[in-house]
């Protein structure tokens, strides 16, 4: 069996996801919540990977909104849903950003 990447998002997606990683967080939802932040985190990188100027909104986005979704993890794995449900929403913040 094949090793597959994780679908890569859209912009929009993202937005979209990081809003449904908050509802399973207020559900407690771990295994779900999990998968969202993988498909989050495989578009940021594919952003911050792109060779676009690291001084760009874009770029600058992507960094803040993975030191978010950093924190959404870490919070998640030691099972703090509220915690990383507060992170999952600064991730949201800071998508949001007009790039």
């Amino acid at each position: 069996m094949e090793k597959t990447e994780p679908n890569l998002l859209t912009s929009s997606e993202v937005l979209s996801n990081i809003r449904d990683l908050i509802v399973h967080l207020h559900r407690s939802n771990g295994a779900k919540a999990e998968s969202i932040v993988t498909d989050v985190v495989a578009h940021l990188k594919q952003v911050m990977t792109s060779g676009a100027d690291p001084a760009s909104p874009e770029m600058l986005r992507a960094q803040q909104t993975m030191f978010a979704v950093d924190e959404v993890r870490t919070l998640l794995s030691q099972q703090d849903y509220t915690g990383a449900a507060v992170a999952a929403r600064d991730a949201a913040k800071e998508w949001k950003q007009p790039v």
